[in-house]
Formats: structure tokens, C-alpha cells, sequence
């Protein structure tokens, strides 16, 4: 190998990106041998037996490379002969060329094929590697496919080991000098810069694939030297680029001057910069391939790895890993997949025998509900049948129709109805104001009131009784609708009193369907002659909705005209005892208009309108209705999904969700049948509602406790799977480990227990680069 004295140091090729050749630095004799060789290029400098020499290829300091065929096999191969002898030890340089004989055992190393250093001049033939280097093919597509790197790096790691087994380092690792052959197996090529193992000299390689600590005149080679340059070389391949080649630090190289300075301006930049990570960003370099990459590549040589054989060993490790990856993966992903297709049936079995038990749940509780509606019809009209009873007996009481009598007979009584009679209907009887004043104040009218008023004060002192009726008004009519007389459960001013007001439209007096106008004719509107339940009404005063049990009095006995008075007693629907729930109960009974028209499905009665009641609240605005479709699927007696109307009011979201509900139609006793088996059909509707949610408690209790379980079970099992994978895992590795661990430690004959005469001299004769200098290359 040339030294620093004999050879110099020429700048040469780059780092791949340009092949430009720069200034060389030989001396002046050296130059000067150089140009004639080109110039003589024409002939062959000799014959070699068994070869037929074709073309010329190069020149360089100390002779020329011919293409010549072997005569006998035809094989293509290349004649470097050494025409220049001056400064050249051919000692050392003999014992060069037999180092790279030996070296040339390896596939991926370049052959040498013969040598005749006998003759004058003397040569050596070597394979002939056509298919260009890798800086050419890198140069045209750019980065390599991942698997194919790995592929090249572990090949030009193969033959690198073999050189630094024999004890040579190449010391100028780059693509440019690996030679790809026909089969596209990388050779490595070039030794001109290489170095024995226990040589001193320095030796420089090219750019950005020469490790930092190789930028210095005065270091001593080092196997972690090839390490690095076979890092970039594989960084290259990954991306595209060598490491740290970046614009800032040529822009330092280039304005650096010297060469000390610029190796110095080289070598402190890698150390300070940042480790590359383009080739951990790329898609696909698995974890183990990027550390491998790093490590070679680091800019302590103390952090690199220690040979090529330990690259070798993590790629071998990583295949391995690779290898065991499908088996990790099911290792892993095979109990899982198993929790979770046990997991997807289970729950489905839960979800599948929770509807079911949700489906057999609901009917029953439907079942039950509507049994609960039809005991809620017939408990509302065995209490409409205690009123019915109670004004029947209030009519018959002797001490009401001898006060009633005395009031029809005073003559101011019966002179200021008639005055108000006269006026043709209720809308113009209204405007009889002084009348009505005059009425209110007579004495046999004020005495029918006391009359009224006390017996409304015994069903009010007992309303605490459940058995006791309870009646919001007491008041009597005469025979064209005006009210007379009227007691009220709770006081009322002078203007709010209904006395001297005539209602001959309600449906209380004539017994019809729904009220008339009240613009209606007297002289139309007859007044009823049977005991009659009215349609319900809304209080002006409460906004509560009342119903009225009104039935005629015949003073004189005969039913055959019309009656002298109607009797009429008005109950608030929450009065019930039937409606009279818990707000937010879970089962809830409410009152539900039947009616046709524009009224049909109005909530008379809820809970939650009673709880504003009690809280003086006056319950005002549209009232809450139920859907005519929802009131026909419940009265055929349908299981549908019933959302309470009340749910959408100020602080009644208590009564949200979905119900149960059945729907019954209440029958009220007619006149002389009392009881549930009357005709009469009312036009109120029972609907009781049971909350859902209350139904499937069971079910979501049990399916909560079926998931838990099913999770801790779920739970255990992955707990179990996971510390078995890791167990099985590390053994494993702890069995590559050993195995490793004993290849490594197995005796290998160190460089110095060859044969010394393959020295130093093994290195000059290694390169295969027509050129034959040293390159420090941009």
C-alpha cells in the first residue's frame, strides 16, 4: 500500500452524487509517468500466456488495467499490469497481491485469478465485474427497496468480515467501490486505501462514508473505521443520500482550505450534529434494522459495534425475530382474538337472552298493566257511584226541597230570575249586572246558600276520610239554567261568585254531549230530566278540570215536564282517590279526555298537575295531550311504547323515558243504575302507565353482573395468556443469547498466528481502482 510519502493523497471521486475527478496530490514524477501510460494506452505493455488481450481500460499511478479473455475457459477478465516502479516497495507490494489471492476466496470480494509477478512488467488477472458498482445503480433509482438493502448490506457485510478475518480493512468503503456482477452480487472492490489490522499508518477515505474519527493524519486504522462506512453505505440505500451530507457542512468543507482543516472542519461536524434519522422516519425499517443502522453510525467509535460480525449477529438476531414474529404475533393476537370472539358470542348470548327475558318481562307486565286499568275504571266509577248516590240523597233530602221551595216561592227571587229568563240566552243574561246584585242580596236566596253551605261543610270537615265524597261546589239552577244558589269548598269574592249567572249551555243542565253556545236559545235547551255525569271543564279559578253530577228536582212529584230546579255538585278530577299517585311514581293513573274533536286525548288528571296544585301553582297554558293514533293502539288494547305528554313541561322530566300503558273506558251509572253495570258510556278514559325502565331493572341488573363477570373472567385469562407469552418469550431470547454468545466465544486464529509475510504489502496490491491512489473526496 502506497504511504503518505510514496502515494500522496488525491481528492477524487464524490460521495456519489458527481464522478468528477479533482486535483491529484502525487509527486511531480508520479504525474508525469501518469501521462505517458495514458498516452501508450494504445498497446498492450505484454503478452500474458492463456490470455488475449482486447482493450484498454484505465491507468493509474503505478501501471494500467487491460480487458482480455482466458483462452481456455473464454472467461472476461481484467490485467492490471505495474509499469511504474519508482517509489514502490515490491516486497511489500509482492506480499500485497498474495494477501488479496487470498482474500479473493470469498464470492463477494473481488478475484484474483493469477498472478505473475515474475514477469517484466509484472501483473496480476483478476475477475472482470460488469455489471457497473452500486453508486451507479443507487445513482439511478434513488433509494432501494427495504428487503433488498438488507439484502446487499448483509452480503457486503459477509465479505468485509472475510477481509478483516484475514486481517485487511478496507479503510474506503463506499458505493462506488462495490462492483456489482451479472447475478447483481456485490464485490467488494478497490483495496487501495486498505490497512492491516496492526498497521499504524493513517489511511483516508471519502466523505460522509468516512468515519469522523478516520478524518485525521495522525490515527491508527481501525475495524470500527468499516463499521461506519458500511452504516452509510446502508443509510444510502434506505434514503437515498449518505448521512450528514447536508448543504451547511460542504459550505464548511469547501471554504476550510487545507486539508487538516477540512478533515478537522469534517470531523467536528458529525460529532456535534445531530444522529440521522431519516432512515428511522422511513416507512417499514422495523425497529431492530433502524438501531442496527444507528449504531453503526454513531460518531463515537466506542458506541458503534465492535466488527462486522456483530453486524452480522444483530442481522442474524433480527432475521430470527422476523422468523418468530408470526408466532409472537399469534402468541399475542391469538388469545386475544380468542377473548374476543368469545367475548362477541358472550355478549351477544347476554344481549340474546336479556331480550328475551325483556320480551317475556314486558308482555307479562302489560298483561298486569292492563288488568290494573281495568281495576282502575272500575274503581272510578265505584266512586262516581258514590256521588251519584250522594246527590241523589241530597236531592231527596225533605229539608233541601222545602228550602228550595221557600227561595222558587219568594216573589223577588222568582220576579229577578224571570227578569234574567227574559234575556233569551246566557250570553245576553250576562249583561243583567244590577239584577244580578239585586238577586244576590235577597234574604230567601242568601238563606238557600246557608242552606247549601252547611251541607257542603259535612263532606269538607271529613275530607281526611277516604269513604267521605269530597265536592268542590254545591249550587242549584233554576229551570232555564240560572244559578240561584251555591256553596263553595273554599270562599269566594262577590265577583267571582257564579249566583245570577245563567249556564244553561254547559252539558250539566241539558245532559248533552258537549256544551252549546252561549249565545244559544233559552227557548232551545231543554234541561235534563236523569242524573247525568257532565263533560269536564276547566276551572277559570285553578286551571284544574272538574266534572259535574247534576240531576233534575221535581218538587211537586210529577216527572212528566219539566223539573223545577237541576241540582248540581262539581268534583275536582284530583279528588279521586284513584288519581291521587306520588309524583314521579313508578305506576301512575291519569284521567284522559274521550271526547271526538280537537279536545280528544286532553290529560284531565296527573299527578303533576295536582303537585302544582298543591304548590298554588295555577296550571295554565295548552294542555297536554296524547296522540290520536297512541289512543287508538291503546284502547284496542296494544302493547306500544307510551311516552307521557307531561314529560315536556317545566320540571317534569321525572315522567321522561318510555311506560307501559292500558287504556280503559270509564261507564257511569244512568238514572235508577247505579254501579258498574250501567249503560251509560262516560267520556273519560282510565290510562295506567308503568315505567319501564322499573320492568327491565332485573334485566339490566343481571346483565350487568353477567358483563362484569364475564370481564374479570376475560381479564384472567388475558393476565394468564400475557405472563405466559412474556415466560415463553425470554427463554427464548435467553437461548439465542447463549447461542450467540457461543459462536463468538468459539477460538478463531488471530491476524498475528497468520503468516507475517501477509502483511502490509497485501493492502498496496488489494485495490482494483485503475486509478490506484488515496481519495479524500468531497
Amino acid at each position: 500500500m502506497a504511504s503518505k510519502t510514496n502515494g500522496g493523497l488525491q481528492e477524487g471521486e464524490s460521495d456519489g452524487v458527481s464522478n468528477e475527478d479533482q486535483t491529484q496530490y502525487q509527486t511531480e514524477g508520479g504525474r508525469s509517468t501518469s501521462k505517458k501510460l495514458s498516452m501508450q494506452a494504445t498497446t498492450p505493455p505484454a503478452d500474458v500466456p492463456g490470455y488475449r488481450l482486447e482493450r484498454f481500460l484505465g491507468s493509474g499511478a503505478f501501471g494500467q488495467v487491460w480487458v482480455g479473455r482466458d483462452l481456455n475457459t473464454g472467461r472476461p477478465v481484467a490485467i492490471k499490469f505495474f509499469l511504474h516502479r519508482g517509489g514502490v516497495n515490491w516486497s511489500l507490494l509482492s506480499h500485497e497481491v498474495k494477501n488479496l489471492v487470498q482474500l479473493s476466496s470469498d464470492r463477494h470480494i473481488v478475484q484474483v485469478l493469477e498472478v505473475g509477478w515474475d514477469s517484466d512488467p509484472p501483473f496480476y488477472v483478476m475477475e472482470l465485474v460488469n455489471g457497473g458498482s452500486l453508486e451507479d445503480e443507487l445513482t439511478a433509482r434513488g433509494a432501494m427497496p427495504i428487503a433488498e438493502s438488507v439484502q446487499m448490506f448483509r452480503k457486503i457485510c459477509v465479505g468485509l468480515n472475510h477481509s478483516h478475518s484475514k486481517g485487511v480493512l478496507h479503510c474506503d468503503l463506499k458505493p462506488a467501490n462495490i462492483l456489482l456482477g451479472d447475478d447483481h452480487e456485490p464485490r467488494l472492490a478497490d483495496f487501495g486505501q486498505s490497512r492491516m489490522t496492526h498497521d499504524q499508518s493513517p489511511s483516508l477515505g471519502t466523505l460522509f462514508y468516512m468515519a469522523p474519527e478516520q478524518a485525521d493524519l495522525e490515527s491508527s486504522p481501525s475495524s470500527a473505521w468499516d463499521v461506519y462506512a458500511v452504516g452509510a453505505i446502508m443509510y444510502r440505500m434506505l434514503t437515498g443520500g449518505p448521512p450528514y451530507r447536508e448543504d451547511s457542512i460542504i459550505e464548511q468543507l469547501d471554504t476550510a482550505g487545507s486539508l487538516p482543516k477540512r478533515l478537522q472542519r469534517y470531523r467536528e461536524s458529525i460529532q456535534k450534529a445531530s444522529p440521522p434519522v431519516r432512515h428511522i422516519q422511513r416507512s417499514g425499517v422495523d425497529r431492530e434494522l433502524s438501531r442496527i443502522v444507528s449504531c453503526c453510525l454513531a460518531a463515537n467509535p466506542d458506541d458503534r459495534f465492535t466488527n462486522v460480525q456483530e453486524i452480522l449477529d444483530r442481522l442474524d438476531r433480527r432475521d430470527e425475530l422476523r422468523a418468530r414474529r408470526p408466532l409472537m404475533v399469534l402468541g399475542i393476537l391469538g388469545p386475544i382474538l380468542l377473548l374476543v370472539v368469545t367475548s362477541i358470542y358472550a355478549i351477544r348470548t347476554i344481549n340474546r337472552a336479556s331480550e328475551e327475558t325483556k320480551q317475556a318481562l314486558r308482555k307479562e307486565a302489560f298483561s298486569s298493566n292492563e288488568l290494573a286499568a281495568k281495576f282502575a275504571a272500575r274503581t272510578l266509577e265505584s266512586e262516581l257511584e258514590r256521588y251519584f248516590r250522594l246527590c241523589r240523597d241530597e236531592i231527596d233530602e225533605p229539608d233541601f226541597r222545602a228550602t228550595l221551595a221557600a227561595a222558587l216561592e219568594d216573589q223577588a227571587v222568582s220576579r229577578n230570575l224571570k227578569i234574567i229568563a227574559d234575556q233569551g240566552s246566557s250570553a245576553s243574561a250576562l249583561k243583567m249586572v244590577e239584577t244580578r246584585d239585586t238577586l244576590l242580596d235577597l234574604p230567601a236566596r242568601i238563606a238557600f246558600d246557608e242552606y247549601l253551605d252547611q251541607r257542603l261543610q259535612q263532606y269538607t270537615d271529613q275530607a281526611d276520610d277516604s269513604r267521605v265524597p269530597r265536592l268542590a261546589t254545591m249550587f242549584v239552577t233554576d229551570r232555564s239554567g240560572t244559578i240561584f244558589a251555591i256553596a263553595y269548598d273554599n270562599p269566594v269574592a262577590r265577583d267571582q261568585n257564579s249566583a245570577g249567572r245563567n249556564y244553561a249551555y254547559r252539558t250539566y243542565f241539558h245532559a248533552l254531549k258537549n256544551d252549546l253556545p252561549k249565545d244559544t236559545p233559552f227557548d232551545s235547551i231543554e234541561p235534563l230530566d236523569h242524573m247525568h255525569l257532565s263533560a269536564a271543564f276547566q276551572s277559570t279559578a285553578t286551571g284544574l278540570w272538574k266534572v259535574a253530577i247534576s240531576g233534575p228536582v221535581y218538587l211537586s212529584g210529577d216527572r212528566s215536564g219539566q223539573p223545577d230546579a237541576v241540582f248540581v255538585a262539581t268534583v275536582n278530577l284530583g279528588d279521586f282517590e284513584l288519581l291521587q299517585g306520588d309524583e314521579g311514581a313508578n305506576q301512575v293513573a291519569v284521567l284522559v279526555e274521550a271526547r271526538e274533536g280537537k279536545v280528544r286525548g286532553t290529560i284531565l288528571q296527573h299527578p303533576y298537575l295536582e303537585a302544582r296544585h298543591r304548590a298554588g301553582m295555577r296550571n295554565a297554558g295548552d294542555p297536554y295531550k296524547v296522540d290520536a293514533e297512541k289512543m287508538d293502539d291503546l284502547l284496542r288494547g296494544g302493547d306500544v311504547d307510551y311516552q307521557d305528554p307531561v314529560a315536556v313541561a317545566e320540571d317534569a322530566q321525572v315522567y321522561g323515558g318510555h311506560w307501559i300503558a292500558a287504556m280503559q273506558p270509564v261507564a257511569v251509572p244512568g238514572e235508577g243504575k247505579f254501579g258498574s253495570g250501567g249503560d251509560n258510556q262516560a267520556d273519560l278514559l282510565v290510562l295506567v302507565q308503568y315505567r319501564l325502565s322499573k320492568v327491565f331493572a332485573p334485566v339490566a341488573a343481571m346483565k350487568q353482573t353477567l358483563h362484569w363477570e364475564g370481564a374479570a373472567a376475560m381479564l384472567s385469562i388475558l393476565v394468564v395468556s400475557g405472563t405466559l407469552w412474556i415466560f415463553v418469550r425470554r427463554v427464548g431470547d435467553d437461548r439465542v443469547h447463549r447461542r450467540h454468545r457461543r459462536e463468538h466465544d468459539e477460538p478463531e486464529a488471530s491476524p498475528t498466528e497468520r503468516e507475517p509475510s501477509q502483511g502490509d504489502t497485501s493492502k498496496r496490491a488489494a485495490g482494483v481502482d485503475v486509478t490506484e491512489t488515496q481519495r479524500m473526496t468531497p
